[in-house]
Formats: C-alpha cells, sequence, structure tokens
C-alpha cells in the first residue's frame, strides 16, 4: 500500500511539473513574442525606466537655458542682471513640480537694492512639468545578432526549466543549511555539500581561498532565485508568474542593453510671482520740480508692486549619434507695473507735462505714463520659440536662437506700449564631466524688444548666459 501511495503521489507531482512546465514556457512565448510586434531589443519595463532617467536629467528650458533647470544661473546684458536658482521634485516617473526663486536688477549682479538701482525684482516660481506622448530611444544590431539576442534572452529565462532539478525545494533546504553553517563558521564543507559544490564550482572556489564574504553572499543569491520561482511554480497564479517571467526578462535585457539615444516630449507650465521695487531719488527728478513732488509724494519710500507671469510651452528634444537637438514653443501672460514694461531705456526720470502732471520719461525722452498710473496694471502677452543645436562629437559645442513676439492685452491710457519682437542668436559650450553636463555658457546677439515698423539699428543687444541648462542624459552604445 505504502509503495502504491508513493507511486500515486510521484505521477501528481511529475503531472503537477509538467503543467508548470506548460504554463511557464506559454507565457514566456507570448512576452517574447511582444519584442518582434514592438520591433524592441528591451522589455517595456526597462524601456520605461530608461527614459524616466532620460526625462530626470533632461533640460527643463526656456529661453534663458537655465532658469527652469535644477541649477544656479546667470545672465547679463548692459540693461540688466539676472540670477536664478531651482529645483524640480519628481512626482511621478514622469511628473515633477518646479520651485525656484530669481532676482533681477538694473545694475551688476553684486549691486541689487543699492543706492543706483532703480528697479529691482525678486520673484518666486512654481511649475508644473510634464511628459506628453511616446518616447523612443534607438538602437543598432544586424538581423543576426538580434537573432542571437532573442535566442540568449529565451534560455537566460527558461533557466528553471533547463535547471529543473536544481530548482527543488530540497536544494533550497541544502542552500539554507549550507549559508548557516558558513555563518557558524563549520568545517568540511567541500564534503558536506558535494551536490551543491559539483552544481555550483564557483562556490568551491571561494572555499578554497577562503573568500566566505562572498560564498556567503553567492548562496544567499541562488538561494532566493529558487525560493521565488518555486514560490510562483508550486503556489502562485498565473498574473505572478507573468510577473516572475517578465522580470527574468528584464534582467536579462538589463545587462544587454544595447539602447541609446532617446526621444522626449513633454509640456510645462509655470506661474511665477513676483515683488518689483522701484526706487526714484532727487537724481532722477528734474531740478525745478523737486520741491513740487516731494510735497506731494514721498521719495524715502520704495514703490512696491505684484508682478504676475503665467507661462505655457511644449517642448521636444532627442539625442542621437553626435547630434542633440531641442526645441520649444511657447505662450506666456504678464501682468504689473508699467514700470516693468521692457521697452524702457536707461534709467526713468520723473518732469511735469503741460497740464501740472507729474509723468515719467525713458533716457530717450520717451513717454512713459502717469507717476500717478505707477500701480495699475500693464498687461501683456508673448508668443515664443526657441531652438538648440548640439552637432559635435561630444556635443560640447552648438547654436541657439530665440524666438518672440511681445503684444498688448491692456495698459493706463497713457502709459507707452507698442508690440515688438527678440530675436536673438549664438553659440552655446557644454562642458562635460563624468557624462553630465557641469557648465554651460552662452553669448548671444541680435535684437531685443525691438519695436515693429521702426529703425531697430538701437535695438541690437548682446548678452552672455552662465548656467546649467542642458543636462543632457548620456547612454552609451553598447555592442552585443
Amino acid at each position: 500500500m505504502n509503495r502504491k501511495y508513493l507511486k500515486i503521489i510521484l505521477m501528481l507531482l511529475s503531472t503537477s511539473s509538467v503543467v508548470c512546465q506548460v504554463e511557464y514556457d506559454s507565457i514566456l512565448n507570448n512576452e517574447l513574442k511582444k519584442y518582434k510586434a514592438n520591433n524592441s531589443v528591451i522589455q517595456s519595463k526597462l524601456f520605461d525606466e530608461n527614459m524616466s532617467t532620460a526625462f530626470s536629467n533632461v533640460i527643463f528650458s526656456n529661453s534663458d537655458l537655465v532658469s527652469n533647470t535644477s541649477a544656479f544661473g546667470y545672465s547679463q546684458n548692459e540693461e540688466k542682471t539676472n540670477v536664478s536658482i531651482n529645483t524640480n521634485i519628481k512626482l511621478k516617473s514622469t511628473k515633477y513640480l518646479r520651485i525656484g526663486a530669481s532676482a533681477t536688477g538694473s545694475k551688476s549682479v553684486f549691486e541689487f537694492y543699492s543706492n543706483d538701482s532703480w528697479n529691482n525684482n525678486v520673484s518666486f516660481n512654481i511649475g508644473y512639468v510634464f511628459k506628453v506622448l511616446k518616447s523612443s530611444t534607438s538602437y543598432s544590431i544586424s538581423p543576426e545578432s538580434k537573432q542571437l539576442l532573442n535566442e540568449r534572452r529565451k534560455i537566460s529565462a527558461s533557466k528553471p526549466i533547463y535547471e529543473k532539478k536544481w530548482y527543488t525545494k530540497d536544494v533550497l533546504d541544502s542552500l539554507k543549511d549550507f549559508k548557516e553553517d558558513v555563518l557558524n563558521r563549520e568545517t568540511g564543507l567541500k564534503e558536506k555539500y558535494t551536490n551543491i559544490l559539483k552544481n555550483k564550482p564557483h562556490f568551491k572556489k571561494f572555499i578554497e581561498n577562503k573568500n566566505y564574504e562572498a560564498l556567503y553572499k553567492a548562496i544567499h543569491e541562488e538561494k532566493e532565485l529558487i525560493r521565488k520561482y518555486l514560490k510562483v511554480a508550486e503556489f502562485g497564479t498565473k498574473s505572478e508568474m507573468e510577473s516572475y517571467i517578465k522580470n527574468k526578462l528584464y534582467e536579462f535585457d538589463k545587462q544587454n542593453d544595447i539602447t541609446y539615444g532617446y526621444s522626449l516630449k513633454w509640456v510645462d507650465i509655470n506661474l511665477s510671482l513676483g515683488n518689483g521695487t522701484y526706487k526714484f531719488t532727487e537724481d532722477n527728478i528734474e531740478m525745478d520740480i523737486v520741491n513740487d513732488f516731494e510735497n506731494e509724494f514721498d521719495l524715502s519710500e520704495d514703490l512696491n508692486r505684484l508682478k504676475t507671469t503665467l507661462s505655457l510651452s511644449f517642448n521636444h528634444t532627442k539625442n542621437v549619434n553626435n547630434l542633440v537637438w531641442y526645441y520649444q514653443l511657447g505662450t506666456s501672460f504678464s501682468s504689473g507695473s508699467f514700470l516693468e514694461n521692457p521697452l524702457i531705456n536707461g534709467t526713468p526720470k520723473i518732469v511735469q507735462n503741460d497740464s501740472g502732471e507729474f509723468t515719467i520719461e525713458d533716457e530717450d525722452e520717451k513717454g512713459l505714463g502717469k507717476f500717478s498710473d505707477i500701480k495699475d496694471n500693464l498687461q501683456t502677452g508673448s508668443f515664443n520659440a526657441y531652438g538648440a543645436l548640439f552637432f559635435t562629437k561630444k556635443k560640447n559645442f552648438g547654436f541657439n536662437v530665440a524666438i518672440a513676439h511681445n503684444y498688448l492685452i491692456d495698459k493706463p491710457s497713457e502709459v507707452f506700449y507698442k508690440n515688438n519682437f527678440t530675436t536673438l542668436f549664438g553659440p552655446i559650450f557644454r562642458k562635460v564631466k563624468d557624462n553630465k553636463t557641469s557648465l554651460t555658457f552662452g553669448i548671444d546677439l541680435g535684437w531685443n524688444n525691438a519695436i515693429y515698423n521702426t529703425k531697430v539699428t538701437g535695438d541690437f543687444t548682446g548678452r552672455i548666459r552662465l548656467g546649467i541648462p542642458f543636462n543632457i542624459y548620456e547612454k552609451k552604445k553598447t555592442k552585443k
């Protein structure tokens, strides 16, 4: 009777093993078919990880290169200086929250809020960045090599089937005992665990070299491989076995990843709230009206005004071989004092018109508006585009161009503002250390806030920029 029952038990175990193998093969073949259907050489989980890593490192840019990346930025032209610092906080793999601050002054970076600086602005910004549309990566491999890679992938994922005598409960128990004996410094390991050492000869080398730490680690790893397989083979559901097989494919692909580069698209929404501070002294007022002005206004108090800017942009970047390009298309809305008007030239001064009203004009004697209207909103909008291209082997030199159309939405009745455009272009240099951007330097020339249908010679300008805007994610090609 005992033999009869034993035969029945063995037959049931054998049948269970066959059923498990059939189900394993079926799920594995279905997963392998997805590679061909998607023309892919890596598992979807690894692809998502690679794209998430690239997205975490790629520039969150705008036309100033540095103002939206996790970095310190510096920009200066003949009219103003801007410094900024921002950080990006990951919410999910492709969603980020940006928090930052910037300061702009009409003098040098070391003279914000000095007596010589008439206009200073400190702002805080918060943004939301999220990836849109489908991402992609690149790979280069011959049909023969791709076929070989597919076959190796199948063999690697089929290891529990090839070595079914190893992936058993008895071996698992022996490894547990082996691990304990190593920990307890037992002797005679080579004699006690002959069968295990026969299957894993590198274990024997660890013993001979007295490298017990490496031996302990190797035993643990092998034990975990068997434990995880038996868990899904004996008690797991179909979905759990699918997860197990997908993870085996992921592990193989991670060690044999031949993809490189990326193509990413994302949307950037940003809100900036700033405090504009305006300082007027007797030097900014016509001499013969100083007393009249001081009788009506207090020069000792700075003027403060809230400035709000809301922007939205679509961004696309691609990194392949020796070429990296990036472009942005965006729009923005700004509201603040007319003293934030970018058309102001030089330091404004206060004068008195024929009606006895105090007005403000710039160094070109262009009337800007009434002093009493400083707290009224000037509202403007902008459509902008930016593009950058790195084309050298190390991707450390390229060119960029920024274009913007700025238009009026609303203004106080006597405030000066006309639609204008910006076109700036120039070289950009990227210093690379350990495959990461450590510094970006740009020199731009062009026309800044030039009024349409006017002579724009006087609007020709230059600026320098320093920061870390192009944190290009470099994933090297791997030959297989």
